[in-house]
């Protein structure tokens, strides 16, 4: 299915939220998030010439730091800045402005406004030009709009540094924040080295806070060894949370962070697909159980992108989203009634000095609108061994069962590939994902589903194997390629079955 057939965009709107008076303007890094009755609040880093240049850091910590040549603003003011809306975003006013000493970047984007009214930031310690500043003292709160702001304690053990990316409140209350870490680093061990025995040393977490910011949990690792250093996530209609990894990363996926009585467990990282080369960096949820992101974009129109079946799949959106203009660390939000928001900055990890344009980086909010045209039906596919009483054996038989909503579904076609142990496509280890499998061996069947919505597979050529090791590895798949309009793909689980399958007689009594 093609975004035409199944949505329409319409009602696309940029507007700029802030532009800097100096001269190359420097306002960048978004946290975009809601308050109360109605007001919405862009947070971000301005960055200027002072009258005269403040001190600047030493060898050592340009040396830690890793910091290239054009990026160090430790000679400049910097300042965290917080714009809000009481107008539905029409008109935004400065209400908070708190200079700072960083290096590089503070980290503006993990902040939040709490329900009893106060602000909440967590900044990147570890860029923090002020030795009093310890790398883990990432936390801190406003109780007077932003007026004045307290440190709080330390979320982490001293050994390890973060980069706090996003921070969204549930509804229930519980903030939840995006928190990948990493070894802290020093002139012995600067930012940019690595450990070569590890995948990547930094790592995703997650903290979560039940009392509206006061108390922290421990972190909570996620996305697996992956090195994802930015994510984002919804909140799934059950209370569990839905994370996405997007194309920055070398293998973009998912995962569902569960709910439970006693606080969350991360499910199994999965991995997606995009028609467009891309997933995107911030997603947002609509009633619907629509995914609608946004992909970063540096010199050309940013780019959006929806999911009807949960984060597995992504298509583009195209039409009068694409005229809107370019922003960089998008972030998105949904508004209810098919309403959108993203908000992000204009320009890309551009240096404060020796710019070779003349460019500004200031505050842009993207604002649009999605009608649905068709919503397409979920569907299941599972598949059954058969077996045969008689024997008491399991034949090289498979009943492949296809239903929507636990109503079977007729007339489709199914797609059922196997691959033979020892032999390409199998994949013992797992080491290449199911297209890249099919590419290099295997043997594809295609099968139509009766009224019943069952198909049926033979595999007869292997009931005279007497090998008792010998296997197949097999999966089902359904409407993958979207030939099927009105629903959603499926695929089964991958099942491993030995040919010869008979449980072991019982024991005799000697």
């Amino acid at each position: 299915m093609t975004d035409e057939q199944f949505l329409k965009a319409k009602n696309c709107e940029t507007r700029e939220v802030y532009h800097s008076s100096n001269r190359l303007g420097y306002a960048c890094w978004v946290s975009f998030f809601p308050g109360e009755s109605g007001r919405w609040y862009i947070t971000f880093e301005e960055v200027s010439h002072p009258d005269k240049p403040l001190q600047k850091m030493s060898r050592d910590k340009w040396y830690s730091f890793s910091v290239p040549l054009g990026y160090d603003k430790s000679e400049y003011l910097m300042e965290m800045v917080i714009v809000e809306s009481v107008d539905g975003m029409k008109t935004w006013n400065v209400i908070s402005r708190e200079p700072c000493r960083f290096q590089h970047s503070a980290g503006s984007f993990g902040q939040a406004r709490t329900k009893d009214g106060r602000f909440i930031r967590f900044v990147w310690a570890a860029y923090s030009l002020d030795d009093d500043i310890k790398p883990n003292e990432i936390f801190y709160a406003s109780s007077d709009n932003g007026k004045t702001w307290q440190k709080q304690a330390p979320l982490f053990d001293s050994r390890f540094v973060s980069y706090a990316h996003r921070l969204r409140t549930l509804r229930d209350g519980t903030l939840v924040l995006a928190l990948p870490m990493c070894p802290a680093f020093s002139v012995e061990r600067p930012r940019a080295a690595k450990n070569l025995n590890t995948v990547s040393e930094t790592l995703m977490h997650l903290v979560f806070s039940s009392d509206q910011g006061r108390t922290w949990s421990q972190p909570l690792p996620i996305l697996g060894d992956q090195g994802v250093g930015e994510t984002d996530f919804v909140e799934l209609p059950s209370g569990d949370l839905l994370f996405i990894a997007s194309s920055m990363w070398p293998r973009p996926g998912r995962q569902v962070i569960y709910r439970t009585e006693k606080g969350f467990i991360p499910g199994a990282f999965e991995s997606v697909t995009s028609t467009y080369d891309f997933v995107p960096e911030t997603v947002c949820i609509t009633e619907d159980g629509l995914l609608v992101g946004c992909h970063r974009s540096t010199f050309s129109n940013t780019q959006y992108a929806f999911s009807d079946d949960g984060g597995l799949s992504w298509l583009p959106i195209k039409g009068p989203m694409e005229n809107m203009g370019r922003i960089y660390q998008p972030w998105i939000q949904y508004l209810g009634n098919g309403s959108f928001a993203c908000a992000g900055h204009v320009g890309g990890d551009e240096p404060i000095s020796g710019r070779d344009n003349d460019r500004d980086q200031c505050v842009m909010l993207h604002l649009f609108e999605i009608e649905v045209l068709k919503k397409t039906k979920a569907t299941d596919l599972k598949v059954f061994r058969d077996f045969d009483k008689e024997t008491g054996r399991y034949k090289n038989e498979y009943t492949l069962v296809l239903t929507c909503d636990g109503v079977p579904v007729a007339g489709k076609e199914i797609e059922f590939w196997y691959a033979e142990r020892d032999k390409p496509g199998y994949d013992t280890w797992g080491r290449h994902t199911l297209e890249e499998r099919m590419k290099m061996g295997g043997e594809l069947i295609r099968v139509q589903t009766g009224d019943d919505g069952k198909a049926h597979v033979k595999l007869s050529q292997f009931d005279k194997i007497d090998y008792i090791h010998h296997c197949i590895k097999l999966v089902a798949s359904f409407n993958t390629d979207g030939k099927y309009n009105e629903y959603k793909p499926a695929r089964s689980l991958q099942y491993q079955f030995y040919s010869v399958m008979y449980q072991d007689p019982p024991l005799v009594h000697r």
